[in-house]
């Protein structure tokens, strides 16, 4: 990555014959680099404050390894030339390159400040401040760089990621849009098209957008794929391989890790398809269930595919959906016999390729959303997954209301999860409980916790009412919950992750069940922990069971006290019945396609 970089300046510096220019150009190209940084070494000596010798000694040092002294020569040439923004760009470009984030936004941040039409500075700098959390700042940058440098599908593509992660998805539908105009052949933008009108559409508009995005790019790709080797023995001894970009500490782990400590390993061997640049503490408890770690890091969705064909993966099960990081593109080229997604996304993935979809009867009960999915819908019998709690989460402490006096309402879900709809069930439940407040958590500062006030305002509900708390570790994350007395879902699109820590500590849930599974998460969970009257059918319902449970304060406390038991007694953690019933389903997929025709 950094030598690719630092040739960059070598292509970029006009070179004559004969001078020190064309010798050390020459030198790098054939990545003769300790000669090509005697040569700049040698300029150096005559002009010591060369920026132009300092930045191709700097890449004659990258191209060595010798990455320190590659950046403090760097520095050194961007010092030496304070007002060239390409210097800058460059500079930043390999402070990111080198995981310094911070470092790589102040010299962004300086190059286009003396250029502001440095249209791939702005791009490489919006996508870190998104990466960051920086989402208004995001924003600006993608719209300045529009002004400045002209149209572009990229930017209109990163200038509705940084308003989505405000909240603003309809403008972000809007934005990728545009980006699809300008450039149609656009998956992975399609990809989140699709995934964003999961918030604000009914769910035959939501089906349909998926249908269409598995047509245009993912049929092509399946109508050329190979037939498959794997030996049709339906009794024999499988590999399992699981494709995720979040082996490592995220939502995605604490749902697979009791599937696959669990498994029948007799009968089944597992695969890691990781495309984790940094794996952690987390992917290492993964890789010490005995299961095989396949690294897909740069690698293209062909590359992917040919890799589980390598492996002669039986069964494989993607965990992305149509989220960021997806490798769906790799499912359509039909690397394995027997296709599945599963719990990481809330939809269909819209393609013929994936055979199966797993669920259970109460968030795909039956006749109600087989409708909504390209795949066959399996249903297992009790839940559709298992969620590890965290070792080291807190006790859940007291009703916090016994001591401030007032009912603490909570949400811990994204912001764009905060709907309109969402937000006149809660200001209707404000209002029916005068003195209650409402902490609503990772909902970014700036226009993302603006635009909720004026909607809470415009709902006669005062800014004071609403307390907002950034996103935080995990640890401060299951610690929260301690303020909260009662947590309100979103609708239509419910929590998973967030649902699964709010009852482990012991806060009750409110939810509206809709007819898409994405709205019927929290009926599943709900109704597993013995809580199915909080999971309602209709807004008037939900406002009635929220105010019911701020009314019964006694009640409300002893939830709280039992609840983590509940929890623990539960099929909704119980990981060992869990992985036995998947092992089944997994069992089932393959005995039909080893007596398929």
């Amino acid at each position: 990555m950094l030598t690719s970089l630092l040739k960059k300046i070598f292509r970029d510096t006009p070179a004559q014959n004969g001078d020190w220019r064309a010798r050390a150009t020459a030198f790098q190209h054939a990545a003769r680099f300790e000669e090509a940084a005697a040569v700049c070494e040698a300029r150096l000596k005559r002009e010591p404050a060369d920026a132009e010798a300092l930045q191709a000694l700097a890449a004659a040092f990258f191209g060595q390894g010798r990455s320190a002294e590659g950046l403090a020569t760097l520095q050194k040439a961007a010092a030496a030339a304070p007002h060239d923004a390409g210097l800058h760009a460059t500079l930043g470009r390999v402070w990111a390159a080198m995981g310094q984030i911070d470092a790589a936004l102040a010299s962004y941040r300086e190059a286009l400040a003396l250029r502001p039409d440095l249209g791939a500075t702005a791009d490489d700098l919006a996508g870190l401040l998104k990466a960051k959390g920086l989402y208004d700042e995001a924003e600006d940058c993608s719209r300045t760089a529009l002004a400045a440098s002209g149209e572009s599908a990229h930017r209109r593509h990163a200038l509705a990621a940084a308003l989505f992660e405000q909240g603003r998805v309809d403008e972000a539908i809007g934005e990728l849009k545009v980006s699809l105009a300008l450039d149609e052949n656009a998956p992975d933008v399609e990809s989140d098209l699709v995934r964003a009108l999961n918030y604000v559409a009914d769910p035959d508009t939501v089906f349909e957008a998926h249908r269409a995005w598995g047509l245009r790019h993912a049929s092509p790709l399946t109508a050329t794929a190979l037939p498959h080797t794997n030996a049709r023995d339906p009794k024999r001894r499988l590999r399992v391989g699981y494709v995720s970009p979040y082996f490592r500490k995220h939502a995605v782990t604490f749902f697979l890790e009791p599937a696959i400590q669990h498994r029948d390993r007799e009968s089944f061997d597992v695969v890691l398809y990781a495309d984790v640049a940094r794996p952690d503490d987390y992917s290492e408890r993964l890789k010490a269930h005995g299961v095989e770690w396949r690294s897909t890091v740069g690698a293209s969705d062909a590359a992917v595919a040919g890799m589980v064909r390598e492996d002669m993966i039986d069964i494989l099960v993607d965990l992305s959906g149509h989220t960021p990081g997806q490798r769906l593109l790799a499912f359509a080229r039909r690397p394995a016999p027997v296709q599945v997604t599963w719990m990481g996304y809330p939809n269909s993935t819209g393609m013929t390729a994936v055979d199966y979809r797993i669920g259970d009867a109460r968030c795909d009960p039956p006749g109600m959303t087989e409708r909504h999915y390209t795949e066959r819908l399996v249903r297992l019998p009790e839940i559709y997954l298992s969620w590890q709690p965290p070792p080291d989460a807190p006790d859940p402490g007291p009703l916090p209301a016994l001591a401030t006096g007032r009912v603490t309402f909570g949400s811990f879900n994204s912001c764009y999860k905060i709907t309109d709809a969402t937000v006149e069930l809660w200001s209707r439940i404000l209002r029916e409980v005068p003195e209650s407040r409402l902490l609503l958590f990772a909902v970014p500062p700036g226009r993302a916790q603006d635009l909720l006030r004026e909607r809470f305002a415009a709902l006669a509900i005062a800014a004071g009412r609403i307390e907002f708390r950034p996103r935080v570790s995990l640890e401060a994350f299951m610690e929260a919950h301690r303020e909260v007395d009662i947590a309100l879902d979103c609708f239509p699109y419910h929590g998973t992750t967030t649902t699964c820590s709010t009852l482990w500590m012991g806060v009750p849930l409110v939810c509206l069940a809709g007819s898409a599974h994405v709205s019927r998460v929290g009926v599943t969970m709900l109704s597993s922990v013995g809580l199915e009257n909080l999971a309602v059918s209709t807004q008037d319902e939900y406002v009635t069971a929220a105010c019911r449970l701020a009314r019964d304060l006694d009640a409300l406390a002893a939830i709280r006290g039992s609840l983590r038991e509940r929890m623990r007694r539960s099929p909704l953690t119980n990981g060992p019945a869990f992985a036995q019933a998947l092992d089944a389903a997994y069992r089932a997929m393959w005995e039909s396609w080893c007596t398929a025709c």
